[in-house]
């Protein structure tokens, strides 16, 4: 699941702080995607338990925070 976040350093600091959080999503970033079209990616499976996809939403949050994209 792609979620974008525009701008290559936004999407490190991102991923650095949900990595913080326990959550490993990695920052895309070009030449793999456009410019200014870098994402963070995120793979969801019915291994993941309702608390751990929790822990990541809370990251998210407090990572969207952080880096000013919320």
């Amino acid at each position: 699941i792609p979620i974008l976040i525009g701008r290559a350093d936004k999407a490190v600091v991102f991923s650095e702080h949900l990595l913080a959080n326990g959550v490993f999503a990695p920052a895309i970033r070009p030449p793999t995607v456009p410019a200014e079209t870098s994402r963070i990616r995120v793979t969801v499976t019915s291994e993941h338990s309702t608390a751990q996809i929790d822990q990541a939403l809370a990251g998210f949050e407090q990572a969207g925070q952080a880096v000013g994209v919320l």
